[in-house]
């Protein structure tokens, strides 16, 4: 099975031209139609609309291919078309890997806000001011940890070249002088032949899935403890109001993660942790078990090109006042008349307390 430049590229196309458009729209609702009681979460839901624009543009400057075979997984670059020096799109790729490395703590961060926004115990006041920026900063050093993997330890080597020579021309047509790439290969033969462990490698590969163990706990307890409080709305005697809007934030969290995880890997269903890191250490993992995916891991090029584009749907369709707003504009295409507004009469939050 070979995997076409033309079908990649269209992907590529279509992607970057849904996630500009959808996180544009997204972002303006953010901006026009937001509930006062969301406080500096629009400003986190503005950065990560942000990033996903940004992922869109990169993606479809590297147009990558992500595959696995053997005792090796990679992404890789088609130079044939490519106008600058080799050692740029080097760089290039890199930064793609970094934007990996990006998503997953800006989601655990978008979980922690809710679980304070939830817990009423002034928490809140660690995302304003001063303290927003270090918010801001983590998942940029999340990206910077995997662009540091990508560069220093997946970089272009002979052994790397030969073993996956033959793979990356039956399946993405290319030969290797065309192309560059982000591989990690586990068991490299040595001076005899003999395959042996990388040891490099190996630490590598201990550093990514520290870098995933992370978040993921974050949202594991965060998201659980957060549908706790959710469900204990009510009895202390919050209004209708805030309760809806608490779970179409906590629902949009969890469908945003979900569309993340299968960008990653494989098509997955349910709950997170199946949707993103399963997949994503699956892929990582099997090659260190001599396990070879090999035709499952095309669709990974695929869903990582997707995710920018399908990631602000859930806020877009869940929030109800994001909902009705993106109606409105199509009923003025339509010359409709729009849907009525829901009037915010609630007092959930101080105004101290959300800002």
């Amino acid at each position: 099975m070979k995997i076409s430049n033309e079908l990649n590229l269209l992907l590529q196309c279509s992607s970057l031209f849904f996630a500009i458009l959808f996180n544009s729209i997204l972002i303006y609702l953010i901006i026009t139609k937001s509930p006062k009681k969301m406080g500096n979460y629009k400003v986190l839901m503005i950065y990560f609309s942000t990033f996903s624009m940004l992922f869109a543009v990169i993606d479809m400057i590297v147009r990558p291919f992500i595959h696995s075979h053997g005792n090796c997984f990679f992404m890789i670059m088609s130079i044939k078309d490519w106008p600058f020096s080799e050692d740029l799109a080097q760089i290039a790729i890199s930064v793609l890997c970094g934007c990996g490395g990006v998503t997953p703590f800006l989601i655990a961060i978008h979980f922690i806000y809710r679980f304070f926004a939830l817990e009423r115990k002034g928490r809140l006041r660690y995302f304003s001011g001063k303290y927003l920026i270090f918010w801001f900063i983590i998942p940029i050093l999340g990206g910077v940890n995997w662009f540091h993997l990508s560069w220093f330890y997946y970089r272009r080597n002979d052994k790397t070249t030969e073993y996956i020579r033959q793979t990356v021309l039956e399946n993405f047509g290319l030969h290797m002088n065309e192309t560059v790439y982000s591989a990690a290969f586990f068991y490299p033969p040595d001076d005899q032949g003999v395959p042996q462990l990388d040891w490099s490698i190996f630490i590598s590969y201990i550093i990514l899935s520290i870098s995933m163990a992370l978040p993921f706990t974050i949202m594991v307890i965060a998201g659980a403890m957060s549908h706790s409080k959710i469900k204990k709305l009510l009895e202390h005697g919050e209004c209708d109001y805030t309760k809806r809007l608490q779970l179409q934030l906590y629902k949009a969290l969890v469908v945003q993660t979900i569309a993340l995880l299968c960008r990653t890997h494989f098509f997955q269903t349910f709950l997170p942790v199946f949707l993103f890191f399963l997949p994503l250490g699956a892929l990582f993992t099997a090659p260190l078990f001599h396990v070879d995916i090999g035709s499952w891991s095309y669709v990974t090029t695929y869903l990582y090109a997707l995710y920018p584009a399908v990631d602000p749907l859930p806020i877009m369709f869940i929030v109800q006042e994001y909902r009705l707003a993106f109606y409105e504009l199509f009923d003025c295409f339509r010359c409709t008349v729009p849907a009525a507004k829901v009037e915010d009469n609630s007092t959930m939050y101080r105004e101290s307390e959300a800002v």
